[in-house]
């Protein structure tokens, strides 16, 4: 999954919780980001487009660290909502996309899972150009999906760019 911003790098402790640390589980805020920033992604490289798109927007994340009693990191919860504008660097045609997920690390089960708007891009009245909506469980080591309910256009496609640069293909 492409991020807009530098990718956050969370090395964690793997455990099994007791089941009575269970009940001493302490959440911790460990970082907030609010920031806005920007990126540009050649199209080339997902189909015969001779175009970049030049990504700006803002991005909050909060990060939460789940422990037990003795300390051993259970899950690690991110909260992050991006707003977005994809921008044709040849037509100077733009089109927004948005984020708003709960993410879970789950250090235990060794799942990853996405719920809530993963992405969600729009055309305006004609629709939307990408619809990755709903919840994927996955592997945390591999990415490999053990559960999907949704739309998950993006995600079956290899990538959130591959929708993107088709779209901005047409505007």
């Amino acid at each position: 999954m492409r991020k807009l911003f530098t990718p956050i790098v969370v090395a964690a402790a793997l455990g099994v919780a007791a089941p009575s640390q269970a009940a001493q589980k302490h959440r911790e805020v460990v970082e907030r980001i609010d920031e806005d920033g920007g990126l540009t992604v050649d199209c080339g490289e997902f189909g015969p487009y001779d175009f970049d798109n030049v990504v700006a927007g803002h991005q909050t994340i909060t990060i939460t660290e789940v422990r037990d009693g003795s300390g051993t990191l259970l899950q690690t919860v991110f909260h992050t909502t991006v707003k977005e504008t994809e921008t044709n660097s040849v037509t100077g045609g733009s089109l927004p996309l948005s984020t708003a997920i709960r993410e879970i690390w789950d250090h235990t089960e060794n799942t990853r899972s996405l719920t809530g708007k993963v992405f969600l891009g729009t055309k305006g009245a004609g629709g939307t150009y990408v619809h990755e909506t709903g919840r994927i469980v996955m592997d945390l080591d591999t990415r490999e999906a053990t559960f999907v309910a949704g739309p998950h256009d993006a995600f079956f496609e290899g990538g959130v760019d591959y929708p993107v640069c088709r779209a901005l293909a047409e505007v």
